[in-house]
């Protein structure tokens, strides 16, 4: 079963975070001391789709990372997630009732799914109508990831979605009390996300990334505002107050501060996790691992 999305919380003071990104994995381990994080491994394993098992069970073995828990965020390309009316029923019965609710939004049998779900805040959308977001995951591919994790000798410990890790991301550069959107961007798409505090309120994927943005950014920043936007017009939290980008070129960060409306930040990981060992790979991979790092900072348990 499925552990992902919001439940009791309860720190973990070591937890890894692991990600299928574009050539290989993410790999990383957040260790908790006195209640500080601490970002002990940071490293993109390159591999062959055919070589990743192998690739990482040989990186865990060389780490010492072996029976540790592992939190697997999962690639764009293994889930979808939709925004559905909130069913009335009580938040133990959320999943359940979501899984009948997606029944005519998806073309695969729900048999063949895994289905979770979070609740929005109840004054998102200015409380008009109660909602939450629903993701499903093929039951093949999560077999195919737990023995991936496993044959690496570590223990599934949960399962999150990458805008629960940037969500996380954004929790500890300070969403406390202020509307914080962050955002990550490959070369040809790239993911916003809009919270308040630890509440993830909006997320959406944008067709703009790094290669395709346009001359100075324009047409990127445009699907940017265009998403911030609408979080300011619909669901009632009034205006972004900061936007974080992560490990994107300084070009790109300039072009976009100059275009957007609010203040536009690089998240510093490293003044946030001093002495973290993410700041020696390359800018490329840093954008890689931010996520897993974001997985690792989970806080959230069953």
């Amino acid at each position: 079963m499925l552990v992902w999305f919001k439940r009791r919380k309860a720190l973990a003071d070591d937890l890894l975070g692991l990600a299928s990104v574009p050539g290989g994995l993410a790999l990383t381990r957040v260790q908790r001391r006195a209640g500080v994080p601490v970002l002990a491994v940071c490293e993109f394993i390159a591999a062959a789709p055919t070589e990743l098992a192998s690739a990482l069970r040989e990186r865990v073995s060389a780490l010492g990372l072996v029976k540790l828990p592992v939190n697997l965020l999962l690639a764009a390309s293994d889930y979808q997630l939709l925004l559905i009316e909130r069913p009335a029923v009580p938040a133990s019965e959320l999943r359940a009732a979501a899984r009948w609710r997606i029944r005519e939004l998806v073309s695969e049998p729900l048999d063949s799914l895994v289905v979770d779900a979070f609740a929005l805040p109840d004054d998102a959308y200015r409380g008009r109508t109660p909602m939450a977001y629903c993701a499903t995951l093929a039951r093949a591919r999560m077999q195919a990831l737990a023995e991936l994790v496993q044959g690496a000798g570590l223990r599934l410990a949960s399962i999150d979605i990458p805008e629960m890790a940037l969500r996380n991301l954004g929790l500890l550069a300070g969403a406390e009390g202020q509307n914080l959107a962050v955002l990550q961007l490959g070369a040809r798409e790239g993911l916003v996300c809009v919270q308040h505090g630890g509440d993830l309120y909006m997320t959406r994927r944008i067709e703009r990334g790094v290669d395709n943005r346009g001359e100075e950014s324009g047409q990127l920043a445009l699907e940017i505002q265009r998403s911030l936007d609408y979080f300011e017009s619909q669901l009632g939290k009034g205006y972004v107050s900061r936007l974080l980008l992560l490990a994107l070129p300084e070009p790109v960060q300039a072009e976009l501060a100059a275009r957007l409306s609010m203040r536009v930040q690089p998240l510093l990981l490293d003044e946030l996790l001093p002495g973290s060992p993410l700041q020696a790979l390359p800018l490329a991979q840093q954008g890689l691992c931010l996520p897993a790092v974001g997985a690792a900072l989970r806080q959230e348990q069953r």
